[in-house]
């Protein structure tokens, strides 16, 4: 039976599984009607899951607008997924967010331009509501799972998701932070959107590397109260989130076998698949409009 839960993210999955920190089976890139998918591993275990690398490492690795996101969507959901935990890195734009922090996001602005962003451009089906942008419930098992391993982590935040890859600008951070955006990264969008067009659930992890422009050449704030060297240096914080992905990963999957998320994310088309008399078979929604 295929497993059901899909982890994305970046060159992390590359790293990890060379390291010996991921073992499973190599899957491969997927064809799909949008182009082929990245790699896909998948892990087996008590609660199996895939992991997808969404893009190559090293001088592999494309500008955020290239990453092909709908093959990536298409190919996990074609394996049977229907929950997505995505995993990307961003800036800390808000003094409260520290280098090695993990955010949940809760919203996000998009200021993309050149990716495509639906499934749907030359159909009316890509008119959807993005309220909630990601599934509460599977944020919420998220938490618990990050809390149980003690992590620091921020169960909220705005990211704020720019085209890349060049950085912002010191102008265009203020400019963030004044729409209240905690984070700002090249992550995530449209693999959010896409993911409701596929009715799928869907969170997202931002991890924190750095802190965002602000034109200083010093930081601009301090990880402890009174201005001292935190205990723990930010790089080893940094490198402790990101290799716990794995470790989250299969706790997520664990948690998920035991827990009956059942949400809403699975009718995000109910009305379309109404309106238009959609056939139950998803692969059949791209022939509509001439999508």
């Amino acid at each position: 039976m295929a497993s059901d839960i899909a982890f994305i993210a970046g060159e992390e999955v590359h790293r990890q599984w060379e390291a010996g920190r991921i073992t499973g089976r190599r899957i491969g890139a997927r064809s799909t009607p949008f182009g082929d998918s990245g790699e896909i591993i998948r892990v087996e275990g008590d609660s199996p899951f895939y992991l997808l690398a969404r893009h190559a490492a090293g001088l592999g690795k494309p500008a955020p607008r290239k990453v092909n996101s709908r093959a990536n969507l298409y190919a996990l959901k074609d394996l049977g997924v229907e929950t997505v935990l995505d995993w990307g890195p961003g800036g800390a734009i808000t003094h409260t967010v520290s280098v090695g922090d993990l955010v949940i996001l809760s919203d996000l602005v998009d200021l993309t331009c050149r990716r495509e962003r639906t499934f749907f451009e030359d159909s009316p089906l890509g008119f959807i509501r993005q309220f909630p942008v990601f599934c509460p419930k599977l944020c919420c098992t998220l938490a618990g799972v990050l809390e149980q391993m003690k992590l620091v982590y921020h169960g909220r935040g705005t990211a704020a998701v720019c085209e890349g890859p060049r950085f912002e600008t010191p102008a265009e951070i203020r400019r963030l932070s004044t729409i209240g955006a905690g984070v700002v990264t090249f992550s995530f969008v449209p693999e959010v959107f896409l993911a409701k067009e596929m009715q799928m659930c869907y969170a997202a992890v931002c991890y924190m590397v750095n802190y965002a422009e602000t034109g200083s050449r010093h930081r601009p704030f301090v990880p402890s109260l009174f201005g001292g060297v935190s205990q723990h240096p930010e790089q080893d914080r940094l490198a402790t989130a990101v290799g716990a992905m794995s470790r989250i990963a299969a706790n997520l999957a664990a948690a998920l076998a035991e827990t009956d998320v059942g949400c809403e994310c699975a009718r995000a088309m109910a009305e379309n698949v109404r309106r238009y008399e959609l056939d139950e078979d998803w692969r059949t929604w791209f022939d509509v409009g001439g999508a």
